[in-house]
């Protein structure tokens, strides 16, 4: 399973409420493929912070059609929104890709590597240890 968070930024420079993150879930989870593996999440409060609303999504992608619909759906979510918007997606090992309504192509390519990484296992690590 690959964990990504998911951040919406409005074009604006204003920030974007509960309301339009809690849309944007809505739009993925009418995806088959991503239904109940959409979540909202708040964000840790910072040092001297009494704390933060719903800052992200996380979303558990655990096949190749679940990245597809992913990528299919937010471009198209992106452009129904009123103001212009970016989704940055991250990966548990801290990379990032930023989608916007125009073009999903890199966040496919990453997403897809991501997930080939995830089931291949990485020969530069060691694999277990033979009694």
């Amino acid at each position: 399973m690959l964990d990504v968070t998911l951040r919406l930024l409005n074009n604006d420079a204003t920030a974007p409420d509960d309301t339009d993150l809690a849309l944007l879930r809505r739009g993925l989870v009418a995806e088959p493929e991503l239904r109940g593996r959409v979540h909202l999440m708040a964000k840790a409060p910072e040092e001297s912070q009494m704390g933060s609303g719903i800052e992200l999504l996380a979303i558990a992608l655990g096949s190749s059609g679940a990245v597809t619909a992913l990528v299919r759906s937010l471009p198209a979510l992106l452009k129904a929104r009123r103001a212009a918007a970016t989704v940055e997606l991250t990966l548990p090992d801290g990379r990032t890709v930023k989608v916007t309504a125009d073009s999903a192509d890199d966040a496919h390519t990453l997403l897809d590597a991501a997930l080939r990484d995830q089931r291949q296992p990485n020969p530069q690590q060691p694999g277990p240890q033979q009694p």
